[in-house]
């Protein structure tokens, strides 16, 4: 639960376009190996990935720092999408942006980059050496790429992944232009013979050609989705049954209203008796009391005479 929160609050903090601290690659170190990064969508590593490839995309690159943290970003994004064989372009263009700040003239490169990166700036110099000398101490050691020899491909997967090699390796020139050339020599033989043209996807000139069907048979349908009758006959009982069904309703409907009716002039008698009732005896019960008066009153006259 707290590696989940914490992968929330990483994707919200991307409006200040920080580069990510050690904490927070910590929390992305950990999220790939409590949870499984091959699912297709996973309510903690698709936040994480999205995150990491946000951060390599939008995240400005402006001190040595952020350079490290971008690079540890991109370890970790290869190690996400390596069991499901995913591709991120995010994570080639940071790293042909790193291979960038290495180039010493900027004035005619023959290849462009993208944000975070800029062509030329304040930062754009930020890995160039000032002394090229100071490489001849660096450990060589050779690059093997043999994605780019005896390559078999055997499945549309691989197809893909191939292309998208061959689209880091058009890049070539970005190599011969930074102070890695001594070192990886080999690789930039092997890449410069891998290079091959590739059409691009374009729709046809000419519409394809549908195949011959039947012809469907068109039945005219009346109201409600049923169908027609193909007779006269038919087609008159059809019509007779519905004006049946159509007066059927009518008389139904008028006789609930003359039931509704009747019952409502009956209530009213009910309770025009009810209401007779009870004034009659309300007038007897007067009387009544009236008699009771006057005999009381006599009654006492008569005590007082005697």
């Amino acid at each position: 639960m707290t590696v989940f929160c914490q992968v929330d609050v990483l994707v919200t903090s991307l409006s200040r376009r920080l580069s990510p601290f050690f904490s927070q690659l910590i929390y992305l170190k950990i999220t790939a190996l409590l949870f499984p990064t091959s699912d297709f969508r996973h309510p903690v590593t698709t936040p994480a990935l999205l995150y990491i490839s946000q951060a390599l995309t939008k995240c400005p690159v402006m001190s040595l720092e952020d350079v490290t943290s971008g690079l540890v970003l991109c370890c970790l994004a290869v190690e996400y999408i390596s069991f499901s064989k995913r591709f991120c372009p995010e994570l080639i263009n940071f790293l042909l942006g790193i291979l960038h700040l290495a180039v010493q003239d900027k004035t005619s490169t023959g290849y462009s980059v993208v944000p975070p990166f800029r062509q030329n700036g304040k930062v754009s110099d930020l890995l160039v050496l000032s002394d090229p000398e100071s490489s001849q101490t660096w450990s060589k050691k050779t690059l093997p790429l043999s994605a780019t020899q005896t390559l078999t491909l055997t499945t549309d997967l691989d197809t893909d992944h191939y292309r998208a090699e061959h689209q880091f390796f058009k890049k070539g020139p970005i190599l011969k232009q930074c102070c890695l050339l001594d070192l990886h020599g080999e690789i930039l033989a092997t890449i410069s013979g891998s290079l091959t043209s590739r059409p691009l996807l374009v729709f046809q000139k000419k519409k394809p050609i549908p195949l011959k069907l039947f012809t469907p048979k068109i039945v005219e349908v009346l109201d409600y989705g049923k169908k027609r009758g193909n007779t006269k006959e038919e087609r008159e009982k059809e019509r007779l049954n519905h004006k049946y069904k159509k007066e059927f309703k009518g008389a139904l409907r008028e006789i609930r209203k003359d039931t509704r009716f009747l019952a409502r002039e009956k209530l009213n008698e009910v309770m025009g008796r009810d209401a007779e009732r009870k004034r009659k005896v309300k007038e007897l019960f007067g009387s009544l009391a009236t008699q009771e008066g006057e005999w009381k009153a006599l009654k006492r006259r008569k005590n007082s005479r005697h």
